[in-house]
């Protein structure tokens, strides 16, 4: 073999280990780059889920402000408000139960709620509040008015209530006057929102929000409803306030033409 096939052999071989190099450095250039965006990639999802439990957390705990929506804002409403559980026993069908939040959204309650069938309950109804509370714990949203709501705002109450759902009822709230200029007042168990004026945008987005929310918030620090998507109670009540039993049974015309006008008779 002559000087210049050896040499050229030579050079070759050279070229070929050059080449292996090169295809080295490149597959561990690769397998590191890849293995450190896998690395930067579980390191993201890590903090992400650290974050993101932390912000739930937060967001379930007592005392937390969602903050206002547009509609809100407009309506002159607060965010909703998580609030602290005051328990969920059932008293006497006669016993008042003194709230520490007026309105409730939650705390010891009538055992019987009130019907599914009514939507708004008239400024002088006299319905009781301990019926409402237990609504409120099978996930029923309720809009509380108190005296100082203007009239005008009373009456779109009605109208708006009557295009809630039925997971919405609308109670006067007679025991004392809200606080501020903010005389309506939605609940869900443990979450409340109050407003200056009537808006059917705000009581869509706390009913969507609110109304049979998943079970798995009885867990949270402010828990949701316990007894979530559970019915009404019994219908012995009209828009303009309970039906005297007397009267009932004898047959007799009750209050609340607009929703019933005569008592079933007895049998």
């Amino acid at each position: 073999m002559g000087k210049k096939s050896v040499a050229r052999n030579a050079r070759l071989e050279e070229l070929r280990r050059e080449q292996k190099r090169k295809e080295r450095r490149r597959a561990l250039l690769i397998y590191g780059t890849s293995g450190f965006v896998a690395l930067a990639l579980l390191a993201g999802i890590i903090v992400y889920s650290v974050f993101d439990n932390r912000s739930k957390n937060k967001e379930r705990s007592v005392g937390y402000v969602a903050a206002a929506s547009p509609a809100a804002v407009t309506a002159n409403c607060t965010g909703i408000r998580n609030d602290q559980s005051y328990g969920n026993q059932h008293v006497g069908a006669t016993d008042t139960v003194e709230y520490k939040d007026s309105p409730p959204s939650s705390g010891n309650h009538e055992s019987d709620p009130l019907p599914d069938a009514i939507r708004f309950y008239n400024p002088d109804s006299g319905i009781r509040v301990e019926r409402a509370v237990h609504n409120l714990e099978h996930g029923f949203v309720v809009g509380w008015y108190d005296a100082k709501l203007p009239t005008d705002q009373v009456e779109k109450l009605r109208t708006v209530a009557a295009d809630a759902g039925n997971r919405f009822i609308a109670v006067p709230w007679t025991r004392n006057d809200f606080a501020g200029d903010q005389h309506f007042v939605l609940t869900g168990w443990d979450r409340t929102q109050r407003c200056g004026t009537v808006s059917a945008d705000v009581v869509k987005e706390f009913v969507k929000k609110w109304a049979n929310p998943p079970l798995d918030g009885v867990t949270w620090d402010s828990p949701t409803a316990a007894e979530s998507g559970a019915a009404g109670g019994t219908l012995n009540v009209t828009e303009d306030g309970p039906i005297d039993p007397a009267a009932a049974a004898a047959g007799g015309v009750v209050p609340g033409a607009g929703t019933m006008t005569q008592a079933p008779t007895a049998p």
